[in-house]
């Protein structure tokens, strides 16, 4: 049974640069790596942290031995998350024009038939079984959030003004602990795709199927970052993808369902009755380009020493010129 990766980035129609950085490896004939990044942070600063995140992870794990990472994936997976994170921060504190950068991340070690997958952000990791699409990770942002409390629907998420805000990033907090999938046992014809939010942002999970099942892996990529332009290309769109054996002959039948996403049930497929309706641009033409924010502790407190100042600067002033107005009355009294 034959595996494959293949992958491609593109800035997109809308963007000055591509913010987007990915990174795969193959460290032995069953054991791969994937590693898609989006930065943030104005002009320059969302490449140099998404760059950080992905060299950095490569960094750290090729300290460790090809046996040694088999055996404790999660663990030296987190670990690379976590000196990435501390690679940010590093190079913001350092930089002042790079204050504000930040990424998220999402990261895949297959091996053998088990794929283990953790993520910090909103860039996504998919199941692709037997024409069944799932979302293996859940966003980190204000949005979805508010859909897990039930105050927003999810068929209005995309349209709701805290869609782009990241309640978590690497570079924005000191310990973005990532979130890790339950592992996955492969099965053949089985398909892991990363990707960052230019590409789930722009197509619907059953238009991503609908390639993936349809096309070689090889041509898929290419496929998804095209149709994501012609969606408008608001964003950077970054595409990994995992081909874990060859995809039956058949396959090209098989009925397109939206799974539910695995971080709500167990990983078991359980296919409705019938296609769910997909988050949706119902009016993708009218879509607006917003930029990825992120919340911060540190922010909060940079907004809360502005409004302080804001306050205190008057009085300073008036203190001040009251202490002139003294001086100039003590003095030119005096000498008169």
């Amino acid at each position: 049974m034959t595996h494959g990766i293949h992958s491609q980035t593109d800035i997109g129609k809308m963007r000055e640069e591509n913010q987007d950085s990915m990174a795969t490896r193959v460290l032995a004939d069953d054991f791969s790596l994937l590693v898609v990044a989006d930065g943030m942070g104005g002009y320059a600063g969302g490449s140099v942290a998404s760059s950080l995140v992905t060299s950095t992870m490569l960094s750290e794990l090729d300290r460790v031995a090809v046996e040694v990472f088999r055996e404790s994936p999660q663990l030296y997976l987190r670990a690379a998350i976590l000196a990435a994170n501390a690679a940010v921060n590093r190079e913001a504190r350092e930089k002042h024009e790079l204050r504000d950068m930040g990424s998220t991340v999402v990261a895949s070690v297959v091996i053998g038939d088990h794929a283990y997958v953790a993520h910090v952000g909103d860039s996504r990791a998919y199941l692709l079984r037997e024409g069944v699409i799932r979302q293996i990770t859940e966003d980190h942002t204000v949005v979805q959030d508010l859909v897990r409390a039930g105050y927003v629907s999810p068929e209005d998420a995309v349209y709701h003004p805290s869609s782009g805000i990241l309640t978590r990033c690497l570079g924005q907090m000191d310990m973005p602990d990532p979130v890790f999938a339950e592992v996955i046992q492969l099965l053949p014809g089985d398909r892991i795709l990363l990707c960052s939010d230019g590409l789930s942002g722009m197509l619907e999970d059953d238009e991503i199927a609908e390639v993936v099942f349809h096309e070689t892996a090889g041509d898929a990529t290419a496929i998804l970052v095209g149709m994501a332009n012609e969606a408008g290309g608001f964003d950077n769109i970054t595409v990994v993808l995992f081909a874990y054996g060859d995809l039956p002959e058949g396959a090209r039948s098989w009925p397109l369902v939206v799974g539910t996403p695995l971080y709500r049930e167990s990983l078991s497929i359980q296919p409705i009755d019938e296609p769910t309706t997909p988050f949706k641009f119902a009016t993708r033409d009218k879509a607006k380009l917003h930029d990825t924010m992120t919340l911060s502790t540190a922010g909060r407190e940079e907004r809360a020493d502005q409004e302080r100042m804001a306050w205190l600067w008057p009085i300073l002033i008036g203190l001040a010129i009251i202490s002139i107005g003294l001086f100039v009355w003590y003095f030119v009294g005096t000498g008169s």
